[in-house]
Parts: structure tokens; C-alpha cells; sequence
């Protein structure tokens, strides 16, 4: 190995080489047995309830969600594959998850309940030193990032990984490296969208209070990987967008339908965003492109294509999402280590702020600055009392 791989980077590498079985094909232990519980468990928790009981050493002994339908769909998936019977909770109401935190036979937890939901959960469980895989967007306020960050300083060793799969993609972990080391030369600009089909998701995702607005409910995701770029924040966004075309006679319904910004960052680099439900076949899809003085690179792609010669190059290493991203949670659970997760809190807040200063300029029709988000005081997500 080489001497200038740095400790985080070999836990890293460390941690996907079990997800793909490499340590157990030498004969190493199995790992340390850990016991899970899983708040939210609809369409998104089942989905990371499945993949969750694909790994070794992880027996989860409890869910809960207010919806008795889902409730008894884990417990039954659960016990089909671990052979047991979980607890099951959420009938005593919306804050039945607190009886998780103060339980002794719970390590960790998996989180993936509505986005009004998280910012009080991830609080709860950094207050508790209970570790967590929490569902994206970290938060949809920054009263809520405030509240989160005071608990991280209080409470630094937890282990918390956001749910930004991409992340454990490693080979788009080493085309990153490149870009930081210098490849693609100084990066001149961001060429980001995601053109979604026409449509409502309908539910909670409809109302802006719940789901934080599309900026923050989906766009996150592109929001880390400029953050994992960059690692700066915009000090500048515009953006521009429009509500009410896809369902106009629905009262109920306040989120954006389309969107462009315009983000500006420190040393000159300019980030164009667009994304929306507005789009008829053969005109959806995504780009997660950054364009530098020397090249350009494909986020997801995870590619490189260098100026001069055309020269394409690939980023080395296993490719990884969900399962691989749960798996480095567990390991850094293990491990006792905050450090060694993929996609911490310090990704979380960074995706969430550049979402909010996009949601803020649409409020406020103009241009607003990283500093006026910073000062900006509103509240906790209205369904959600902190007491």
C-alpha cells in the first residue's frame, strides 16, 4: 500500500472490500454483530430494509412507522429472512421512535421517513449518541441545520452517513481525487440538470413545508457532488422557476415544477442547475459536469476527458450505491470512527444550504448571497414541535 494513502482513504477502501466480499474470501472474522432498528419503513426504508438483511452481522431488532401496513410488511420481511420476530412500533404515535433511543439493544439506526421528519430525528439521535444512516435532505430549514450542528459539536462521536449513494461509487470517488489534484485543470464551470417526466409525485412530496421543495427533496443529490468537488460553498444563487403547471387547480400543492440557477462560487467558477417534472420522452435525463481549463469530467459517469489529446480516462475502482454506501455505515459503526463514512453531516448541511439559497432566490425574485442565508431565521418545518 502506498505510504501516501492517507488513514481515511484505506478505511474507505477498507470498508468496500467487505462490501464486495474481499475480506471474507481471505477468511476473516465476520464482522461484529450489530443490532439495527429502522424508523420509516414505506417505500424508500423497505428499499433499504432489503438491502440492509443482504449484509452479514447486522440482525435488526425493531421498526417503526405510524402506518400499520408498513409496519407489518418489514416485520414480515424481517422474520422471512432473519428467522425472528422484530418490535414493532409507531402505534403510540408520531414520537414512538424516542423509545428506540433510549434502548440498550439498538446500536444504530436507518432512517427514511418524510424530509419534515429528519432534521428532528438526526437532532434526537446525535443528542442520544445514537449512531445513524439517515435519509437525504439532512434538513429544510436552517434553523434545523443550526439545531443539527450544535448536536454534532456536542456529540462528535456519533457515526452518521446521508443517504447519498453516489458516494460509495469508487471509481467516482478517484475521478473526484483527479479533479482535486489538478486533471481538469481550474474549474471554469458546472453544466448540471435533471429533466424529470411530467408528472406529481403526489402526497407529502407535494407540499413544500414537508418535503422542503424539489431543491431539497431530489436536488441534493446533484448538490453533494458539487460540495464533493468543490468543497466550498456558492456565494452567490439567482434562480428563476415556476409553481402551478402541473396540477394548477390544486390548492394544496406549493412545490417548484421547474427551475434554473445560476450558483457562483469562490475563484470565478460558475454553476448552471436546471431541473423539473416538465419534460415528455426523449427530453429527460441528467448531467453532472464540471469544465476546467484542461478537461472535463463526468460526475456520474465517473469519467475524465482531458483537452489537448481527447484522451479519456476512467476513474479506477469498484462501483458502489445503496448496499455499499449501507455497508460503509456499519463498518464506521464498527469502527467507532464518524470519520470513516462516505457522506457525513458536513455533506448533509452543504447539499441542504446550496438548496435553500436556491429556494430563497425563487422567493425573493432576485439574486441572494450566502450571507443573507446564513442570517436567515425560519424556523423548524411546521408539522414538527421540538418539545
Amino acid at each position: 500500500m502506498s505510504e501516501r494513502m492517507g488513514r481515511r482513504e484505506f478505511l474507505r477502501s477498507a470498508s468496500a472490500a467487505v462490501a464486495f466480499g474481499v475480506l471474507a474470501s481471505r477468511g476473516d472474522a465476520q464482522p461484529k454483530e450489530l443490532r439495527c432498528a429502522f424508523i420509516g419503513v414505506g417505500g424508500r426504508g423497505t428499499f433499504l430494509l432489503r438491502e440492509t438483511l443482504k449484509l452479514p452481522g447486522i440482525r435488526v431488532v425493531a421498526v417503526c412507522d405510524i402506518n400499520q401496513q408498513n409496519r407489518d410488511r418489514a416485520v414480515a420481511i424481517v422474520q422471512e429472512a432473519q428467522k425472528h420476530r422484530p418490535n414493532a412500533l409507531g402505534d403510540k404515535g408520531v414520537f414512538h421512535y424516542r423509545d428506540l433511543l433510549a434502548r440498550d439493544d439498538v446500536d444504530c439506526l436507518v432512517v427514511a421517513t418524510p424530509c419534515n421528519w429528519h432534521a428532528i430525528m438526526y437532532f434526537d439521535a446525535l443528542n442520544a449518541g445514537k449512531h445513524f444512516y439517515g435519509e437525504k435532505p439532512i434538513a429544510i430549514t436552517m434553523n434545523e441545520i443550526r439545531a443539527i450542528l450544535e448536536a454534532k459539536k456536542k456529540n462528535p462521536k456519533v457515526v452518521a452517513q446521508i443517504g447519498f449513494q453516489w458516494g460509495a461509487h469508487q471509481g467516482r470517488a478517484d475521478v473526484v481525487k483527479k479533479v482535486q489534484n489538478g486533471v481538469i485543470g481550474d474549474l471554469l464551470e458546472g453544466r448540471f440538470h435533471r429533466y424529470n417526466n411530467w408528472g406529481s409525485l403526489g402526497r407529502w412530496f407535494n407540499k413544500r413545508e414537508l418535503s422542503g421543495d424539489w431543491m431539497l427533496e431530489q436536488a441534493v443529490h446533484e448538490f453533494n457532488l458539487m460540495w464533493w468537488v468543490t468543497k466550498s460553498h456558492p456565494i452567490t444563487a439567482y434562480a428563476v422557476g415556476r409553481q402551478n403547471v402541473i396540477e394548477p387547480d390544486n390548492p394544496d400543492r406549493n412545490v417548484t415544477d421547474y427551475y434554473t440557477a445560476v450558483l457562483e462560487y469562490p475563484n470565478g467558477l460558475i454553476v448552471h442547475y436546471s431541473h423539473g417534472w416538465i419534460s415528455p420522452s426523449g427530453f429527460t435525463g441528467m448531467a453532472t459536469h464540471f469544465v476546467g481549463t484542461k478537461g472535463a469530467v463526468d460526475l456520474l459517469g465517473a469519467y475524465i476527458v482531458l483537452r489537448e489529446k481527447g484522451e479519456r480516462v476512467s476513474g479506477e475502482g469498484q462501483p458502489g450505491d445503496t448496499l455499499e454506501h449501507l455497508q460503509n455505515f456499519f463498518e464506521a459503526v464498527r469502527a467507532n470512527d464518524p470519520n470513516m463514512v462516505y457522506c457525513g453531516i458536513d455533506n448533509g448541511v452543504a447539499a441542504s444550504y446550496v438548496g435553500l439559497l436556491i429556494r430563497l432566490s425563487l422567493d425573493r425574485k432576485r439574486q441572494v448571497t450566502f450571507d443573507e442565508l446564513m442570517q436567515l431565521d425560519d424556523g423548524w418545518s411546521l408539522l414538527v414541535p421540538t418539545d
